[in-house]
């Protein structure tokens, strides 16, 4: 597209402008028409603008009007609203169009005009002629605008009467199928009525033939009393002449019968125990386990006192403890009215009332870490006291553990944990293979017992470890045995990282001894 500079000329004369006023005029060309008015933030712009761009001929005014001087940085710019024109303001009171100003200060420059014509007043002949044209058409563009106006705003009263309609008879059809469906309710409440009322009827008429049945049954029982009393009194036979020979032998054929009885009904006691006896065999060790916990609820935890006994008698059999509490260290965290126990594994716990164990709100602190116990069952967290270290960054604590942890003798070591602690045994892989140990981690909430009972027995593994929270019965069962058979198995409570890590260097450690020993 070809484009080309032509020279700024003045709106009605077409001369050409003076240099300096040539922005003056390029700015009157790019920010004003004669169609529109400009808005207050534009007319402003405009203002300042022109003040500079006018001051650079301040000294050609001066010397051009010399009896009455013009400071051009004093004109002001309004619109004049009838004409729908810019109008700029002299200090002396005159009112120029902007076009019309530029003419003349590019004639007073060029010397066309003097003094006297420059402050002349100018005459509104062409502003009367021009006023009818521009009326005529802001009118008929006004007309068409309130016409699209108008027929919008009759569309949308169409469309709305049309809705209304709609919903008016929507409306009327809920209402009737609400009226019909009160009308169904009061006739079924008036035959529930009278149902209940024949219902209670009934139950009267029951309840007086029952009494009446009771009195007929204890008459007629009363009857039959009598009548085998009577009976027994006829059929009882004479003793006075039975000789006590005869008596007695009676008397040993019955003694004989009660001991043949007695006799029989041990005999079936016998049986019924050794039924029984052969039914609890039936029944494994782990469903009896299973009932048992399943039948412990709040009402009978008093009569389980004998459990001490067992897990006593389970810690003598074991190399572990079973315990409720361990002691475990964290650091407060106060979120609102709340407080927050984080332990070392990153693992949050609210605190109750009973868990602040008699320590005051007040003297919690976030600053120092805090000792406690927690209950394994519930993970119910009490704190013990406030511990004298103070609470760094957590990154830069597992940044110098692992710098501080030296890699062992690549012996290509395979260790096999299980437990469903997700956090914690990945924590602990991490350290374990920049020891250069391999570790294979098996979830029992996600694998079968089966399937791990089965990788348990393979002879691949140098260290087995078996976390006791989460593992099954027959988990636990099959470690214990592959124990006694010599195999590197460690059953274990519920450990940490720092506790998995130290369990498998140390067993692997004496592995190692005893391989150079041999």
């Amino acid at each position: 597209m070809r484009t080309s500079k032509r020279p700024i000329k003045s709106g009605t004369t077409g001369k050409k402008l003076v240099d300096d006023l040539k922005p003056f005029g390029k700015l009157i060309q790019t920010t004003y028409r004669n169609d529109s008015l400009l808005s207050k933030p534009q007319l402003a712009k405009f203002s300042q603008t022109s003040r500079v761009m006018l001051g650079t001929i301040q000294k050609q005014i001066d010397t051009k009007l010399v009896q009455c001087p013009l400071d051009v940085t004093a004109i002001t710019y309004c619109h004049d609203r009838r004409f729908m024109k810019l109008m700029a303001i002299l200090p002396s009171g005159e009112r120029y169009r902007v076009d019309e100003l530029v003419e003349k200060l590019n004639e007073l420059l060029l010397g066309d005009i003097t003094e006297a014509t420059f402050y002349q007043q100018q005459q509104p002949k062409v502003l009367e002629k021009s006023l009818p044209n521009d009326i005529s058409d802001k009118t008929k563009r006004a007309n068409q605008t309130l016409k699209q106006r108008l027929r919008q705003l009759t569309e949308s009263k169409l469309q709305l009467t049309q809705q209304y309609q709609q919903l008016k008879v929507a409306l009327s059809q809920k209402e009737k199928a609400l009226c019909d469906q009160m009308i169904l309710n009061q006739e079924l409440t008036q035959k529930l009525e009278t149902v209940c009322e024949t219902n209670a009827t009934y139950q009267f008429k029951i309840k007086k033939q029952q009494q009446e049945m009771g009195a007929i049954r204890e008459q007629v029982r009363k009857k039959q009393t009598k009548i085998k009393q009577e009976q027994r009194t006829q059929l009882k036979p004479d003793t006075k002449h039975i000789c006590p020979k005869t008596d007695n032998r009676a008397l040993y054929k019955k003694i004989a019968d009660l001991q043949l009885k007695l006799s029989l009904s041990q005999q079936h006691q016998q049986q019924m125990q050794q039924m029984k006896t052969t039914q609890a065999q039936q029944i494994s060790r782990s469903e009896r386990i299973r009932q048992l916990t399943s039948e412990l609820n709040q009402t009978c935890v008093s009569e389980y006192h004998p459990l001490l006994r067992l897990v006593d008698k389970y810690n003598q059999l074991v190399s572990e403890d079973v315990v409720l509490w361990h002691q475990i260290q964290g650091r407060l965290v106060h979120d609102g009215d709340e407080w927050l126990f984080i332990d070392r594994q990153a693992n949050e716990y609210l605190l109750t009332s009973e868990g602040m164990n008699g320590l005051l709100v007040e003297e919690l602190t976030t600053a120092y870490y805090y000792s406690a116990r927690q209950r394994l069952d519930t993970k119910f967290i009490r704190l013990i006291r406030q511990l004298n270290i103070p609470v760094t960054n957590e990154r830069d604590v597992v940044k110098q553990v692992h710098e501080s942890v030296e890699p062992m003798i690549e012996a290509n070591y395979q260790v096999l944990i299980i437990s469903w602690w997700g956090e914690t045994v990945k924590n602990a892989t991490q350290k374990l293979k920049r020891l250069g140990i391999k570790v294979v981690w098996l979830d029992p909430s996600d694998v079968n017992n089966d399937k791990i009972v089965h990788e348990m027995h393979k002879p691949q593994y140098d260290f087995q470890l078996i976390v006791l929270r989460g593992a099954h019965h027959e988990i636990v069962t099959a470690a214990h045995r592959l124990r006694r058979l010599g195999r590197c198995v460690k059953v274990a409570n519920n450990p940490g990282v720092s506790a998995m890590v130290s369990f498998v260097r140390e067993a692997l450690k004496e592995r190692c001894d005893h391989q150079t020993r041999v």
